[in-house]
């Protein structure tokens, strides 16, 4: 291929990209341009807009690019990817993805609260600190003391990609992106052909009940050229592998009890009503169902025989999970610049049911490892009902062509989120309960709760309700612009303008809040600039480097009372644990510095960035060691500093290896004063991330006729923070040691075929967990003297096949 021609390609690629369809140059080259041309110089480096041949397009500066060209850390897989490691949901995202953590929250809830973090950045309650988007869609929600007030996420089926932003993205991203952020991009409507997407799969989890999963996922033209859809829907099964026992004799009464249930569907209609005008209308639905909580109990469980069990509960703790999101994207070409519409309205329900029974014996009589005689019937328990809705409108009018000298991007963003959260503990028989406590210390029994509260049961039956709203009104304008000095060498500046409205009202009823009701309404309104700077430079075709600095703010919130079981943590930290209180905006400035590397001819990957954080008045969401609730408070500033390597090779034909380490160095640089000359925390307390987390991948592929055969396998590990508890702090539980190391490989062997009609198959086998890794995480009793011990772990040992179908 001659020097003309091949510049012809990198014209019309670069048109390509802005609909997302470029393909890799370096496939339509090939060897015969190292032949006919010199390296290229910085000028043409410029120019060339499409990266190596593992490149994939995304829209992480809200503008196409390949993913080597974008100045930011991310981390990016699309479907092809997705389907080759096994991804079914954010928490596989987060486990092969270092530096990004996903878990179940240590509360007494079943079903728990998920919690995020992106290097170290994560508090558990109020805002996010991780964006979550649904394409242009941000449906994060905040996040309390209620188990239902926790983020949905979208499970992994039909999608074109997933993007990671790691770092602070309050310019392009806004408020609920300080760490970072997580985008799930969908595919497009297809005007010209058709497409077919299919996948099928059955597994059988060691001592636990089956899973498997059907989806079928396609578009096709109606009008060519104009008007086209494409549509999904998909179903998954997850077995259970948690029995459980009665609480006194200790038998098996139910099997497998942990399963869960997905649904997903989506459609979208694309209609090209003019050569510039595109109107693409689409609706996302999900509906999840957990059968009961994944926690197990430590003392009638053997983990190295997969044999999990809780005897605890009596009920199951169950959580339903259902949204829709329906959203129209408009797209305006206006030669060298388009304007883009994106409007939706997120509409989401929970809820959720926990067994407090164990909670209750061992907060209010006193009791632990075992229980009473005359309570076999005691199902006290907490009913969690949530409503989520919230409008978006989003308008950017941005440059169309990314290889400009001067690229640029301006933007405003309205929010209008409502959060309706019902909170209701019930607990009949509260008196006994207390009763039984009484006579353990000798002491007479009371004879009404109002002896001791001041109030009976709510309603006869609640002894805590709370019925709490969230409103927030936020607008928002940005922009970014990127302007290349001298060839190869960029400098990008940008900022946000937020204008956050926060309203809170909270009616709060029942014994343990010594009330027969109460109402509280709380106000607060932010005003913030959050700036972004940045330098890169393309020295050349296969070497990128950038640096950033980044301001990410989180709004106001507020922490709902706790109630009068807190009396003893309340005394300790210094706050009533009977009054709603206002939670400050906390910041974040982030300072990174990148490198994105293609070597020996491209046989080498490497991408890495190193990074300072430096974090002011934490929102830090607590678990109180003794009354066992969850309060969000500002405690301090904090310091993160860390490195993110990753490392994709070819050595040898067919095979490719790749390794990815993150370390991060998070900890409090402030001390915590409490009362009476105390200290609540000291300075140098580790923030809960695992300091190194590492993972391997290697796939061996070998041709047979028109296909190939492959094997491929996965491994995560997680380090342990080894810094010693401080055993005299108030908010540190001596017997729950820090987070585990952990480790996990999975394996899949397989096959890709081509057969007729243009459809390729892939059918292959796969064992996950397959050493059975079974680290005890998120241990949690009901107090400090409590020997009632649960915990999560990984699901164990996993064999299953999978069947792929692509047209």
């Amino acid at each position: 291929m001659s020097e003309q021609g091949f510049k012809m390609q990198v014209a019309m690629c670069r048109a390509a990209l802005l609909g997302g369809v470029c393909l890799p140059i370096g496939l339509l080259a090939g060897p015969a341009l190292a032949q006919d041309a010199a390296a290229p110089t910085a000028a043409q480096a410029r120019q060339e807009q499409t990266g190596g041949p593992d490149d994939i397009v995304v829209t992480a500066t809200r503008q196409s690019q390949v993913l080597s060209r974008v100045p930011v850390s991310i981390v990016a897989k699309d479907q092809i990817q997705l389907d080759k490691q096994g991804i079914r949901s954010i928490g596989d995202v987060a486990r092969l993805t270092p530096g990004i953590t996903f878990g179940q929250s240590t509360s007494y809830f079943g079903t728990g609260q998920s919690t995020i973090a992106i290097r170290g950045v994560d508090s558990g309650s109020g805002i996010p600190t991780t964006g979550v988007y649904i394409d242009d869609t941000p449906i994060q929600t905040r996040q309390g003391i209620s188990p239902s007030l926790s983020n949905a996420y979208p499970q992994i089926f039909d999608l074109d990609r997933v993007e990671v932003l790691r770092g602070p993205q309050g310019t392009l991203f806004g408020s609920g992106s300080v760490g970072g952020a997580v985008r799930f991009i969908s595919p497009k409507p297809n005007y010209d052909d058709v497409n077919i997407y299919s996948r099928a799969e059955a597994a059988a989890t060691e001592h636990g009940a089956p899973s498997y999963e059907l989806g079928v996922a396609g578009g096709a033209p109606i009008v060519e050229g104009k008007l086209g859809f494409r549509g999904s829907i998909w179903g998954r099964r997850d077995g259970g592998y948690i029995d459980r026992l009665d609480r006194y004799s200790k038998k098996k009464i139910d099997k497998d009890i942990n399963g869960q249930d997905v649904v997903a569907a989506r459609f979208a209609l694309g209609w090209k009503a003019s050569e510039a005008f595109t109107i693409t209308p689409s609706i996302f639905f999900q509906s999840q169902s957990i059968d009961d909580g994944s926690r197990y109990e430590l003392a009638v469980s053997n983990p190295k025989k997969q044999d999990y069990n809780l005897s605890l509960n009596a009920i199951p703790e169950s959580r339903r999970d259902r949204f829709y999101l329906p959203a129209v994207k408009m797209e305006l070409d206006l030669g060298s610049m388009s304007l883009v519409s994106d409007t939706s309205y997120f509409t989401r329900k929970t809820n959720s049911v926990s067994d407090d029974a164990s909670l209750s014996l061992a907060i209010f009589g006193g009791v632990s490892g075992r229980f009473l005689p005359g309570f076999e019937s005691y199902t006290p328990r907490t009913i969690s009902n949530t409503s989520q809705k919230a409008f978006t409108q989003e308008l950017r009018l941005q440059n169309n062509n990314t290889a400009d000298r001067f690229n640029w991007i301006v933007g405003a963003f309205y929010q209008k989120s409502t959060v309706r959260d019902r909170y209701a503990g019930s607990d009949p028989r509260l008196l006994d309960v207390i009763n039984v406590g009484q006579q353990q210390q000798g002491l007479p029994p009371f004879a009404s709760l109002t002896e001791i509260y001041g109030t009976e049961l709510y309603q006869g039956q609640f002894s805590v309700l709370q019925r709490n709203t969230h409103k927030d009104d936020q607008k928002a304008v940005y922009a970014q612009a990127t302007y290349e000095i001298l060839d190869g060498l960029k400098i990008t500046a940008g900022g946000r303008y937020t204008i956050a409205k926060y309203q809170f009202n909270a009616f709060t009823a029942g014994p343990l809040f010594t009330t027969d009701g109460k109402s509280d309404t709380l106000r607060a309104t932010s005003k913030d600039f959050t700036p972004k700077i940045g330098l890169s430079y393309q020295a050349d075709s296969n070497n990128f480097f950038y640096a950033n600095a980044a301001k990410g703010v989180r709004g106001p919130g507020v922490s709902p009372a706790v109630g009068a079981t807190c009396g003893a943590d309340g005394a300790a930290i210094g706050f009533d644990p009977l009054v709603s209180r206002a939670v400050s905006p906390d910041s974040i400035w982030s300072y990174e510095a990148g490198s994105k590397n293609r070597l020996f001819g491209g046989k080498v990957q490497l991408d890495a960035s190193v990074y300072r954080i430096v974090w002011k008045d934490v929102q830090t969401n607590l678990n109180l060691p003794i009354c066992q609730q969850q309060l969000l408070l500002n405690l301090g500033d904090a310091k993160i500093d860390g490195f993110d390597i990753a490392v994709n090779t070819r050595p040898v034909e067919g095979l490719t290896l790749g390794a990815a380490v993150s370390y991060i160095k998070a900890r409090y640089t402030s001390a915590i004063p409490g009362p009476n000359n105390t200290t609540i925390r000291k300075a140098g307390e580790p923030l809960a991330a695992a300091p190194w987390s590492v993972q391997l991948n290697g796939e061996y592929v070998h041709p047979v006729g028109d296909g190939e055969l492959y094997g491929r396998a996965d491994y995560t590990y997680t380090s342990k923070n080894k810094r010693p508890l401080d055993l005299n702090s108030p908010l540190v539980d001596p017997v729950i040691p820090r987070p585990p190391a952990t480790s996990q490989l999975n394996l899949r062997i397989g096959g890709r075929f081509s057969t007729s009609g243009d459809n390729n198959v892939d059918f292959s086998v796969f064992v996950n967990n397959v050493t059975n890794s079974h680290p005890t995480l998120s241990l949690f009793h009901e107090t400090l003297d409590s020997t009632w011990f649960r915990a999560g772990t990984f699901r164990p040992r996993t064999v299953g096949v999978t069947f792929t179908l692509r047209h």
